[in-house]
């Protein structure tokens, strides 16, 4: 009688605890945290190429109206790249029939530019071009030994959308 009432007082023999919740719950935790890493990466990277295409899509956009300035800048308005354009106004007289507004600005594929600044140099030129949404761009123009002729336009450099910056 002893013995069986020992063994109804007895501790029950500790059993071993359950390992499979706890691991199951790691596992998900492990594999949300994979996955929301593999997410954001991939955000990331959507993001990133999204705004490079903006970015190409805007130097493609300023290089085009950097190519009607330089179409528009042949003939008698040639005369006027020889000056910067702040005194384009005047140097009328120097240029007969040259009409300085004619080089100011312009539309490319219905977005209207302006020129910010033309400044000549030895052999070249820097032009500047903003759009009418704020993008700005700088070119730096080859210009033939006289001046008076655009031979090329070299690579876009994007300029930070500025609405302090006067236009000429």
């Amino acid at each position: 009688m002893l013995e069986s009432h020992q063994s109804l007082f007895a501790r029950p023999k500790p059993q071993a605890s359950g390992f499979v919740l706890p691991l199951a719950l790691t596992a998900s935790a492990v594999l949300l945290l994979g996955s929301a890493s593999i997410h954001t990466l991939s955000l990331k990277g959507r993001l990133r190429l999204q705004a490079a295409m903006e970015r190409d899509q805007s130097a493609d956009l300023l290089r085009s109206a950097a190519q009607a300035f330089t179409t528009m800048a042949t003939g008698v308005q040639a005369c006027l790249l020889q000056w910067p354009s702040a005194t384009w106004g005047l140097r009328q007289h120097s240029c007969s029939g040259a009409e300085p507004a004619a080089l100011m600005q312009g539309r490319v594929a219905d977005q209207p530019w302006q020129l910010l600044s033309w400044q000549p140099a030895s052999g070249s030129g820097d032009l500047r071009l903003a759009l009418v949404d704020g993008r700005r761009a700088s070119f730096r123009l080859e210009l033939a030994a006289d001046g008076a002729q655009i031979l090329g336009i070299r690579a876009v450099q994007l300029i930070g959308r500025d609405g302090s910056e006067p236009l000429s």
